[in-house]
């Protein structure tokens, strides 16, 4: 082979290269979400929401889902994110609550195989109640990823990792017996798993990632193992 042809093949199998690598970039940039933080204030009712506003259809829906729950606001009022707002707000006030709530949603984690966001609703009256979630949704469609997509192992032992790992969560339970896994999320370095607690009517207890390793679902690619 003269070496100009040589030359030119080694060229063109260079350019493959940079141009498969510069697809897969690509690819990967376009799987993870685009947000906008959206905020509304008024009287006694303030909110600071992280709305996806760009990526895959099924995984958005979902999230947007969630969040008009997290809202309580009806599904069909989603059509925009200050229409969601706004609708949340109007509600709250029109019941004419004796406290002020306060509202907040991020997102907290993302890979190739899920994103996670997470909330914490926060009425201040005569006492403090929080409600918190956690929530992961499959970039494979979009679901939310259950307690059993997560963990391995029977509720029991989530109980028992919940009680090792509750920290300074004030508790009205003498043990794991008295403990609920209801729902739980991936973030980085920790599952965290909605249960009861003493004024929350969902409380996040994080859970060490590496710790609990035999209790989860394990995948090579990321958290969530399709």
């Amino acid at each position: 082979m003269k070496r100009e042809t040589l030359c030119r093949s080694v060229l063109r199998c260079m350019m493959a290269v940079v141009m498969a690598m510069a697809g897969h970039a690509v690819a990967s940039a376009q799987s993870f979400l685009s947000t906008h933080t959206s905020t509304l204030e008024k009287n006694g009712w303030s909110a600071s929401v992280e709305f996806p506003t760009d990526g895959d259809k099924a995984v958005i829906e979902s999230v947007m889902r969630w969040i008009a729950d997290v809202l309580d606001i009806d599904e069909g009022r989603r059509t925009n994110v200050y229409g969601m707002l706004q609708a949340s707000s109007d509600a709250f006030l029109a019941s004419q609550q004796s406290f002020k709530r306060t509202i907040e949603v991020e997102r907290s984690y993302e890979d190739e195989g899920c994103v996670t966001f997470e909330a914490m609703v926060t009425d201040k009256g005569s006492e403090t109640w929080r409600w918190a979630d956690c929530a992961s949704f499959s970039k494979r469609d979009g679901h939310r990823i259950k307690l059993n997509e997560i963990f391995k192992c029977d509720k029991s032992d989530i109980c028992r990792l919940m009680w090792q790992y509750r920290g300074d969560l004030p508790l009205d339970a003498d043990g794991p017996e008295d403990l609920v896994p209801v729902n739980a999320g991936f973030i980085d370095g920790w599952i965290v798993v909605i249960g009861p607690a003493l004024h929350y009517t969902g409380a996040p207890f994080r859970l060490r990632y590496e710790e609990i390793l035999p209790y989860l679902r394990t995948s090579e690619n990321g958290y969530f193992t399709y």
